[in-house]
């Protein structure tokens, strides 16, 4: 069995334009529940600018010099697990609303930022859409972020960054949301949300490296 690969060895410029360039969906929904900025002028020109870039850099992997494929082979590996551990943190937090015979929405956040983007009502196709878009594009942008720092991945690392985000939603999400910190269902679909989401981001990270 062969050793497993080195992982591309990236400049610090390299990370902080890729972090920063990731960061930006995140940074809009805190402008948003800050009431700094909404989320129709974030959106279009800065975070979708700024994931253009990405995907740019991903696309052109192939045909440019070894910084630039090494600098995508990581933002792919994030944007491909950050995927995956956003559709399982979809599928767990209804189920745990189930088990918590709960009335409380766990995709309530879609319709909002399709409205918010959009200026429509939340219950029109296009809203929902948008909506929906920025949340996947949310979670594959913070696994983007956590691939460029830590691109062996690593379960406790991708728990401890999934919770951070949680924190980060507990600050921005009750004004937004019109959720309450002190509704259960919203606290434990939260953290148990993200702490499988930083769990499979981390252990896919790893497993992909090993190989």
């Amino acid at each position: 069995m062969s050793a497993p690969a080195a992982p591309p060895t990236l400049l610090r410029r390299e990370v902080v334009l890729g972090v920063a360039a990731a960061g930006t969906s995140g940074v809009a929904v805190l402008l948003q529940a800050a009431g700094l900025l909404p989320l129709s002028f974030t959106v279009p020109f800065v975070a979708l600018p700024a994931a253009c870039l990405l995907t740019g850099a991903v696309l052109f992997r192939r045909g440019l010099d070894a910084r630039l494929h090494a600098y995508s082979s990581v933002l792919a590996r994030g944007a491909a697990w950050g995927l995956v551990a956003t559709v399982v943190y979809d599928l767990i937090r209804p189920a745990l609303v189930a088990v918590l015979g709960s009335a409380y929405d766990p995709y309530r956040a879609q319709p909002i930022f399709g409205q918010l983007i959009t200026g429509l009502p939340g219950s029109d196709p296009l809203a929902l859409a948008a909506g929906w878009i920025y949340h996947l594009w949310n979670g594959i942008s913070f696994a983007m972020i956590f691939a460029l720092v830590r691109p062996n991945g690593g379960a406790l690392l991708g728990l401890a960054w999934g919770l951070a985000l949680q924190l980060l939603m507990m600050a921005a999400y009750p004004a937004l949301l019109r959720a309450r910190l002190d509704d259960p269902a919203f606290m434990i679909t939260g953290l148990v949300g993200h702490s499988f989401w930083g769990v499979v981001l981390g252990l896919g990270l790893a497993r992909g490296r090993s190989r």
